[in-house]
């Protein structure tokens, strides 16, 4: 059987790609902030966190030296900065130090 399945194309808006990606608050959108990479880490892993502070029960992903992330925003908190990490398509807070 030789069926032909022509799925509606639309383009999503930004409106709604930021609803899927839960919310504006949790959105970097592409080319908002500069791409830098995770450096310095001598042992282990740089925790992305849900808030900008060290706690074991906030840590959502891990990034390693080389991993590129992009800069969401244009400040720190507690020395902790908002980021967009592609390889694990999340965002969260990470410790400054460890961004170059």
């Amino acid at each position: 059987m030789n069926e032909e399945k022509n799925p509606e194309k639309r383009i999503v808006t930004e409106e709604e790609l930021k609803s899927i990606a839960g919310g504006a608050e949790g959105w970097c959108g592409l080319y908002d902030g500069p791409w830098k990479t995770v450096c310095n880490l001598q042992t282990g892993w740089l925790a992305l966190r849900t808030a900008p502070s060290y706690d074991y029960s906030n840590e959502i992903g891990q990034l390693y030296n080389g991993d590129s992330v992009q800069i969401c925003g244009n400040g720190s908190d507690n020395g902790y900065i908002w980021v967009y990490s592609p390889r694990l398509y999340r965002s969260g807070w990470v410790n400054a130090n460890f961004i170059g």
